[in-house]
């Protein structure tokens, strides 16, 4: 194909990297028709799970029949200590942001009472 000197070709093709953006985006945010809540427990009021995400922070509502996992087994509020990782799956167009599930994950290992670095001189 011989061009004019000086030309410019536009394309229709959309950029690769414009793809690559858009798939690696799409499922932090939903997937398989839920919106995945992906983060570390900021806290756990009542029914309210409020979860510290890269974003900010997301509260999600907690019902009867949220499951609850750890280790793919069940799991119960008491496991939603704070700093413990979280993915809370919310159905797609749910407006009260009630999850179906929350899987808990490494929950962080806190100091030991009375034990420092200090007693290690």
């Amino acid at each position: 194909m011989n061009r004019p000197p000086n030309s410019i070709v536009i394309s229709r093709k959309p950029p690769l990297w414009l793809a690559t953006a858009a798939l690696a985006i799409a499922p932090a945010f939903a997937h398989g028709g839920f919106n995945h809540v992906m983060g570390t427990v900021a806290n756990l009021s009542g029914n309210v799970l409020t979860v510290k995400t890269a974003r900010g922070n997301v509260d999600v509502k907690l019902g009867d029949h949220t499951e609850l996992t750890r280790n793919d087994r069940k799991a119960q509020l008491a496991d939603l200590k704070p700093g413990a990782r979280v993915v809370a799956e919310v159905p797609e167009g749910r407006k009260d942001n009630m999850a179906q599930s929350v899987k808990i994950g490494a929950i962080p290992k806190t100091a030991a009472v009375g034990h420092s670095h200090a007693s290690h001189k």
